[in-house]
């Protein structure tokens, strides 16, 4: 397979994960934040350049190794942005109030649910 073809599988992946992430967003759409958000071109920039650095850095990953499945090259395309704003997010966001290990610790805190919610039950008792 050829690098441009890599490539391009790479930010079919990285491109289908932001489709997704709006699919997500779809309820929201409403409101003045996601309204502002469509409009602005820097952040379309940014995720341009994000679908594209994904389709290159797949490359990168898989060069030279042979003949790998095309899922493979989608696989970590899509995932390659979700890791770049989780550690931004981890290095940027806000610090859980509760430490999970501390004796004070909520017992509905660290729920299962809460991890796929995006945030441990901590983090949503420091926010409140």
């Amino acid at each position: 397979m050829s690098a441009i073809q890599i490539i391009l599988i790479g930010m079919l992946g990285s491109a289908l994960q932001e489709l997704l992430h709006w699919y997500g967003l779809r309820e929201h759409l409403g409101t003045g934040r996601y309204k502002a958000l469509m409009k602005s071109a820097p952040y379309w920039v940014i995720t341009a350049l994000m679908i594209v650095g994904s389709g290159v850095a797949v490359w990168a990953w898989f060069a030279g190794d042979g003949e790998i499945p095309m899922r493979q090259y989608l696989v970590l395309g899509a995932a390659l942005p979700l890791i770049f704003k989780k550690a931004v997010e981890v290095v940027t966001g806000p610090k859980p109030a509760v430490a999970m290990s501390s004796p004070s610790a909520s017992p509905e805190s660290g729920k299962l649910a809460d991890y796929f919610k995006g945030a441990g039950g901590s983090r949503q008792q420091g926010l409140a």
